[in-house]
């Protein structure tokens, strides 16, 4: 079965620097000879945008569901059901889905039935030197129900194709405090199989 995985611990990005430890002396009231601290306001720390794994991989799930979903119903090139789709993307997949979609376009092929995914497991959630948050997590791709067709729908699928998929998927935030992810990159894992 699957290795342990090891989850990395949480990172808090902190709003500011601090510029020094104390503020600078003020005349003390009454007539003191000592000085008065001024009080200033504490440095805030910007909270984690998930703050447990459970809640990173709520959010894994539900982005990676509604990625499949809109990827079994996403039409041509350029029509809004595929341009909703590619919103769920950005960077590497994004351009990888891109590549895919004018490939199976030229060859007159598409892909008819439902994916699938189950046993996610979150490997790391972090925040990244830009402010946005990182998610990668081992999922188990089902594609058993889905077929490449060709226009007549006659399966042009390799039969001998795995039907379950061990990836690791990276997801990434559109911004510092958003908790929407989107798919950055997808990769089959290397290691053994773990679905």
């Amino acid at each position: 079965m699957h290795k342990a995985v090891h989850i990395a611990s949480m990172v808090f990005l902190a709003a500011g620097t601090l510029s020094g430890c104390s503020a600078a002396p003020t005349p003390s009231p009454h007539g003191s000879s000592e000085p008065a601290a001024e009080a200033t306001a504490a440095p805030t720390e910007t909270p984690p945008v998930f703050a447990s794994n459970e809640e990173a991989l709520a959010a894994a799930a539900a982005a990676y569901g509604a990625y499949l979903t809109a990827g079994d119903t996403a039409g041509a090139e350029g029509s809004d059901s595929w341009i909703k789709y590619l919103a769920l993307t950005t960077g590497l997949e994004r351009d990888d889905e891109v590549k895919t979609k004018k490939e199976l376009e030229q060859n007159g092929w598409r892909f008819s039935g439902t994916t699938s995914f189950d046993s996610m497991t979150v490997q790391s959630f972090n925040p990244r030197p830009d402010g946005r948050w990182e998610v990668r997590a081992y999922v188990c791709l089902d594609l058993s129900q889905s077929q490449k067709v060709d226009a007549s729908g006659i399966v042009v699928s390799d039969p001998n194709r795995l039907a379950r998929w061990p990836l690791v998927v990276t997801f990434k935030t559109p911004d510092e405090i958003s908790q929407q992810l989107l798919i950055s990159e997808s990769t089959v894992w290397s290691g053994s199989n773990f679905c």
